[in-house]
């Protein structure tokens, strides 16, 4: 069919569908598509359809004509440009609502809905120069091809099985660049595109062959999401105009040049020769291919130097996206280096990038478990008592609606396992252009400095309840005084002095809890953070250069790391500790020798369980806090496999007696042991009798356990010597 006859054709079959579309595909009595915003989604090289221009907006052949379909009936038109792939998954899901250059075929057909087709583009066989054994499309049976990984050329060749050995690549050049380098026979894609890329990438080697392909007849199309019959309609109605008042042309005009016509078969040529006087026929044949010779040599110059202006474009657009590229990851690796989660969203709430901090805190392994996603539907989605959080109540989304930073530090996030916790957040809107296109939320888990504040709250609280007792007491002492004047005076001078040292103990208390405050959120914050940070930039240094360092220079990162670990472990170690003097004790009768063997089963491993003899007495039952109890065991037993590693004897002893009103429990082992001499110093916080390199320890937990002990108000104390083994004792009171 002739260009112009299948454009009539074309016209014409879209007026009379657009006059007799069904009804439903008109909107509702007084309602209307007028003005209606549709997001159109475009490529950026895919040129001359589909492209970028000087200024990064969107262009090309097909661009401009759904533009023009889309002005002729009232509809606004907005463009998000992404790769093919991603795209045809965006409009199958509904996340846009067209796209203005796609092939038609059966496959597609299923999952879109096509308008009229606009172009009809020829294939062509791509081979190296000098192939001999292909000829023709069954040639291709046992040949390797190559085609672009989701190009329709892609769904022909699978469908009609043209070859058994058929590879996907992710881009055209990609693709020629493989056929030139003699890693396939040959490519199947449109002409004009094979051609344009030959010409741009100068593969002087590479060819298409003379053949029709008969049964790959590629027309193009406007496409929408599967149902979506009003917009399909007007798609249709708004081709039709431009095609009848010669928008078509001109936009195809200013993309290709003139449409040239066929020319006549040689049958009628000779008809005509016949019936009219050769002679003079002759002479104007040749005049006019004369003339037609003249023209095409000036628009195929015109031609050419429009292609070698889009051929600058392209190299130019080329650079930008490698500039891109790299601020990208600079970002990337800035927002990883942060202790901060941080993400960001767009006006629908969707996640358009996260850094591994938030990640990490939010309990995801994967950016693609994120991106794309509904943010609030993921973490903040209800709220701390379970209830569901509107998203029109979402405190996040205000910085959408009153373009202003918002801040909160009584919220919870929601982690991909369920579990919720305490959180701070701010969020910004982000400005291009005065529009907000999207928000930045960065947000820290504060369970611990939230944790810190409620002990420190009921610490103040039994403090104040016994200061009301004493004071009760004292005022009763001053009534029994009233009996005497002398021994008033004296009482009253007591009580001034010990009212004076009571305000002052409240007021050092306060002060002392302030600090303690302070320093919670310091430890659990401040001093993790840089912590972390040298952590992160030592796991990049390993990662990304680890070419260019040396041994060395890998052993001094090895040893940062691991002090950085040190010193973390050691920050949980303090806080452990100062938690101890303010934690509420709840006594209760506990087992002390079910405690003992449970804690065993937990802190040894297997091949420790399995090469230790555990000897464990008959225990009694004693009056305790079991939490804290049970802390004491942990740090002992602990102590005893540590320190009996190296030993040749593998044994822990674990027994008990009753003294007096006390009944004391102790922990035997045969392992390395400790010098007599100094075992006062056991018990003190960062003590340590041995070195690093022999046992690893921060020197807190026999500080831990005393302290532990002395609370329940008993005594510690250790027997041992030197590569003998150890036994440490405690003691708790029996009436």
């Amino acid at each position: 069919m002739k260009y112009d006859q299948w454009k009539l054709f074309s016209v014409l079959f879209m007026l009379l569908m657009a006059t007799i579309r069904p009804a439903q595909a008109h909107p509702p009595a007084g309602e209307s598509d007028s003005g209606k915003i549709i997001l159109l989604g475009s490529e950026a090289d895919y040129p001359p359809y589909c492209s970028l221009d000087e200024d990064g907006q969107p262009t090309g052949f097909a661009v401009d004509l759904f533009k023009a379909a889309a002005q002729a009936t009232n509809l606004q038109v907005e463009i998000q440009i992404g790769p093919w792939l991603a795209l045809k998954d965006y409009l199958a899901k509904g996340s846009i609502d067209a796209l203005p250059i796609v092939g038609r075929s059966p496959e597609r057909e299923a999952v879109y809905d096509f308008t009229i087709p606009y172009l009809q583009l020829h294939s062509a066989i791509f081979v190296r120069e000098n192939t001999n054994d292909i000829r023709a499309l069954a040639d291709l049976r046992d040949k390797e091809i190559l085609v672009m990984k989701g190009d329709i050329a892609e769904e022909f060749v699978r469908r009609e099985q043209v070859s058994d050995f058929i590879e996907t690549t992710t881009t055209f050049d990609e693709a020629f660049l493989k056929l030139a380098a003699g890693e396939a026979d040959a490519i199947i894609t449109q002409r004009i595109i094979g051609l344009k890329i030959i010409d741009r990438l100068e593969l002087r080697s590479i060819v298409p062959l003379q053949v029709d392909l008969q049964d790959f007849r590629q027309e193009f199309c406007f496409a929408v999401k599967k149902g979506d019959e009003s917009l399909l309609a007007n798609l249709n109605e708004g081709l039709a105009i431009v095609m009848a008042n010669g928008t078509f042309n001109k936009i195809h005009l200013a993309w290709f040049g003139p449409v040239y016509k066929e020319e006549l078969s040689r049958a009628d040529f000779m008809r005509m020769a016949f019936w009219i006087f050769l002679p003079l026929v002759t002479v104007l044949v040749l005049l006019w291919v004369v003339l037609l010779r003249k023209e095409v040599k000036k628009r195929t110059r015109h031609l050419n130097e429009e292609i070698a202006e889009h051929k600058r474009t392209w190299e130019e657009l080329q650079e930008q996206q490698v500039q891109l590229k790299r601020r990208e990851a600079q970002i990337r690796l800035l927002l990883n280096s942060t202790a901060e989660g941080i993400y960001g969203i767009d006006p629908q709430g969707n996640c358009t990038f996260i850094n591994k901090s938030a990640l990490e805190v939010l309990g995801f392994t994967d950016r693609s478990q994120v991106i794309g996603k509904n943010m609030h539907q993921l973490v903040h989605h209800s709220k701390a008592d379970g209830s569901s959080y509107a998203y029109g109540e979402c405190e996040i989304h205000k910085a959408f609606s009153t373009g202003e930073g918002v801040h909160r530090n009584d919220d919870v996030l929601w982690r991909s396992d369920g579990s919720s916790f305490s959180a701070e957040y701010y969020s910004y809107p982000i400005r291009q252009n005065d529009e907000i296109t999207g928000v930045v939320v960065t947000f820290w888990d504060i369970t611990e400095r939230k944790q810190a504040q409620e002990e420190l709250l009921n610490l103040k609280r039994n403090l104040e309840i016994e200061v009301a007792q004493r004071t009760a007491e004292l005022e009763e002492k001053v009534h029994k005084l009233d009996k005497s004047q002398k021994a008033m005076l004296y009482m009253v001078e007591d009580l001034n002095e010990v009212t004076n040292k009571m305000k002052e103990e409240r007021r050092k208390l306060e002060v002392s809890n302030q600090e303690l405050d302070a320093f919670t959120y310091s430890v659990s914050h401040d001093l993790r953070a840089p912590l972390r940070a040298i952590n992160g930039y030592s796991d990049f240094l390993l990662e990304d250069y680890s070419d260019k360092l040396d041994e060395e220079g890998k052993r001094f990162l090895d040893v940062i790391r691991s002090n950085a670990s040190k010193m973390d472990r050691l920050i949980t170690d303090m806080l452990s500790l100062s938690r101890i003097s303010r934690t509420e004790m709840r006594l209760a009768d506990v087992d002390m020798g079910q405690v003992a063997q449970t804690i065993f089963q937990e802190v040894a491993t297997a091949d420790e369980q399995d090469s230790f003899e555990l000897d464990v007495e008959q225990l009694p039952t004693a009056l305790c806090d079991y939490a804290l109890m049970k802390q004491v065991w942990v740090n002992l037993i602990s102590n005893a496999l540590k320190y009996s590693g190296k030993s040749g004897v593998k044994k822990i002893r674990i027994g008990s007696r009753q003294e007096d009103n006390e009944l004391i429990f102790f922990v035997k082992d045969f392992g390395a042991g400790f010098d007599p001499r100094y075992q006062d110093k056991l018990f003190g916080v960062f003590q340590r009798l041995h070195r690093d390199e022999e046992f690893q320890g921060t020197g807190v937990g026999l500080a831990i356990v005393q302290r532990i002990v002395h609370r329940h108000g008993g005594r510690v104390w250790a027997q041992g010597e030197q590569h003998k083994g150890a036994t440490f004792f405690f003691s708790l009171p029996h009436k």
